[in-house]
């Protein structure tokens, strides 16, 4: 199902930050221009940019020197980011480097920031975040030692924004924060306008983090507040429409269909929402997929699709037919559901941007799954891999030539100023003596080749350290995992329990599939990988993202659980006995039935400390109940449940018989038995 992102503009964002009011409550504060920093304030509400150009610079004729500096500043910084606005980036350059000359004779930090953050501004709205970033301590810096709340929220909104770009939402969260701070002692009109901006940025933040529950805080005290905003009900939307993402993340999926059913209720028949009356469509349709509610899926997408039919929006029109295809294809009609998606693969791979193709192919593999085309879904698969790649070099590319041209265009300003800087000197040694300027040239070139050759130096090394790290990051990885399966290997499991002292409810899974030998010998190594490897896939998609899941030795597997009650290791056992053998596996045009026996057991066993049991002799009690599974006929699982007698009691026969021990009521076992399938024969 493709998903549907629910996003803000960029232009808006920003405009945010440049509408927050000037508010002056302390006389450590820069002072300002009172009338000019009220009509500033009115221009902001200004839809006609071009009539808001014109008393921008009719208000800049009107400043002299006596003005205060930070009105001064801001104005220019209006001027600027208007004609950058309006497509005029000559002029827009202009009065941004008047502003640079300004900042920089005050030297108020106050008039630094802004000036840094108004460049920053500008990059933004040309989509050049590389060149944002790299440039974002002008402004960071700065903002550290001003005091007017307009600046220090006008740059770390800003630096969010960025920040979020990069997907760095660490960073972004931090910057909102302070933005959150600057303007929590103000009380204007536009005060709970932002404190609500910047609450709904937080709570997507946190959703991108999967911090869900710091998501809901924040979209809690918002919606209390919510009747206080002047535009209460676009707020209502979209508080309840992060709710609805937020508990799709979650798969708490009844709440998100009824917080998407009562966005429908607040936009329904509003033409200014019915962009977003079509994503809740899609979004409810991708929830009952989800669920297997086919009829509703098709409810909601054949209402979006006719929206969008009505629309003109060829783009979702095209989704959505993808998505009733791959309804289709659930409900088994699976030549006309693949048709139908196979035709707008097609189209994307001809037409669409590759990240919208990508994640598109992956959909398509999922369908072609669920019809047994396994090798059609591999191939795709692989594509869609591809395609990925090439989107990363893509966007790598594009952020290393921003990068470039940054330092190009300023590393061209700094020869200009070296050269205006030479010729002057040039000239005042010239008057005084000719021996001087010799020797005063002959050391700026000895300094400039000394400067290049320590740069290259630290630059050779810097990449050496770099390389190295790498290197050292790739082997420590690959000494933990096996180099088939991709699984963790021995060694990491021994590292994870070795290093840890404290471990309670945990329990091991031992398992080993049966006649792998015969597979080997009679089929051959390649079908054995084939096998190894689509057990491991198997045990992965049925294993919690907290369990271990290791090839602890040939056909062998071990599976870590971590806060596991005893009593569910029955259960979770039977599920993985059911992965394995449920479905037979493919390996080129054979078809293999194959089952595994396993022993499991909970560690700590019956609360023995490390001194009486330790991790490995719990793990061998588990190896010898799974060889009993073997000899009782395999495709089962042996666990011991409990030790019912004292440890010393039962310590000799543990170590030297445990069959014995079973029998004389020292142990209690359980047996798990796997679905009743054919097993592999020669």
């Amino acid at each position: 199902m493709v998903r549907y992102i629910h996003a803000a503009i960029l232009s808006m964002l920003l405009l945010v930050a440049l509408t927050f009011a000037n508010i002056s409550y302390a006389d450590m504060l820069p002072p300002t221009d009172a009338a000019i920093e009220k009509e500033l304030e009115g221009l902001l509400n200004e839809s006609d940019y071009e009539a808001s150009l014109v008393r921008l610079l009719e208000l800049h004729e009107s400043t002299s020197e006596q003005t205060p500096v930070m009105t001064r500043i801001r104005l220019l910084g209006y001027i600027a980011s208007n004609h950058h606005y309006n497509k005029r980036p000559e002029q827009a350059q202009d009065y941004l480097q008047q502003m640079k000359a300004l900042a920089q004779r005050s030297g108020l930090p106050d008039a630094l920031a802004e000036t840094g953050g108004t460049e920053i501004y500008i990059l933004l709205l040309d989509n050049k975040v590389s060149e944002a970033l790299a440039i974002l301590n002008d402004a960071l810096v700065p903002v550290e030692q001003a005091t007017m709340p307009r600046v220090k929220y006008f740059v770390h909104n800003l630096a969010a924004y960025v920040y979020s770009a990069r997907s760095q939402f660490a960073a972004a969260l931090e910057h909102l924060i302070y933005a959150l701070d600057a303007i929590s002692g103000t009380n204007t009109e536009r005060t709970i306008l932002r404190q609500a901006s910047l609450k709904l940025r937080i709570a997507n933040i946190y959703n991108q983090q999967k911090s869900y529950d710091l998501a809901l805080e924040q979209l809690d005290d918002l919606e209390v507040r919510t009747a206080e905003l002047p535009n209460a009900k676009a707020y209502l939307v979209e508080v309840t429409f992060q709710r609805g993402v937020i508990e799709t993340a979650r798969e708490n999926y009844d709440a998100a269909l009824a917080h998407y059913a009562q966005v429908k209720k607040l936009i329904a028949d509003d033409p200014d929402y019915q962009s977003t009356y079509l994503t809740v469509l899609n979004n409810i349709g991708d929830i009952d997929m989800k669920v297997r509610d086919f009829a509703g899926a098709r409810q909601a997408f054949d209402e979006a699709y006719a929206i969008a039919k009505l629309n003109n929006d060829e783009f979702n029109e095209t989704i959505i037919r993808f998505n009733l295809g791959f309804i289709e294809v659930y409900e088994g009609d699976y030549a006309n559901g693949l048709s139908k998606m196979l035709e707008i693969v097609e189209l994307a791979r001809a037409e669409w941007a590759p990240v919208e193709t990508e994640a598109l192919l992956g959909e398509y593999a999922e369908a072609l799954g669920i019809a047994g085309n396994y090798q059609e879904k591999a191939a795709i698969l692989l594509e869609q891999r591809e395609l990925r790649d090439q989107i990363y070099k893509a966007e790598q590319q594009k952020s290393v030539a921003e990068l470039q041209n940054l330092y190009d265009s300023k590393d061209k300003a700094q020869q200009i100023l070296l050269l205006e800087q030479k010729n002057e000197l040039n000239q005042q040694l010239i008057q005084n003596q000719e021996q001087k300027r010799t020797i005063l040239l002959l050391l700026v070139v000895v300094a400039l080749f000394g400067a290049v050759l320590v740069f290259m130096l630290y630059r050779s090394a810097r990449r050496s350290n770099q390389e190295l790290k790498v290197a050292n990051v790739k082997l420590a990885e690959q000494s933990i995992r096996d180099p088939l399966t991709g699984l963790l290997n021995r060694r990491a499991l021994q590292n994870k329990l070795n290093d840890q002292h404290d471990a309670q409810g945990d329990a091991m899974i031992l398992l080993d599939i049966d006649h792998f030998k015969r597979i080997n010998d009679n089929l051959g190594h390649t079908v054995g990988d084939d096998v190894l490897l689509e057990v491991s896939k198997r045990l992965l998609e049925v294993s919690r993202d907290s369990d271990l899941v290791v090839r602890w030795g040939g056909e062998e597997f071990l599976i870590y659980l971590s806060s596991t009650e005893q009593k569910r290791l029955p259960a979770l056992t039977a599920r993985l006995l059911a992965a394995i053998s449920e479905k037979p596996i493919q390996s080129g045009d054979k078809e293999l039935h194959v089952t595994a026996t396993a022993g499991f057991i909970c560690y700590p066993f019956a609360d023995l400390n490390e001194n009486q049991m330790d991790w490995e002799d719990t793990l061998q009690l588990a190896d010898m109940v799974l060889y009993a599974g073997k000899v009782h006929g395999r495709n089962q699982a042996w666990g011991v449940m409990a030790l019912n007698v004292p440890f010393a009691e039962a310590q000799p026969l543990l170590e030297t018989d445990l069959p014995a021990a079973i029998d004389q009521g020292m142990l209690s076992v359980e047996v798990v038995h796997g679905p009743k399938v054919p097993s592999y024969k020669a």
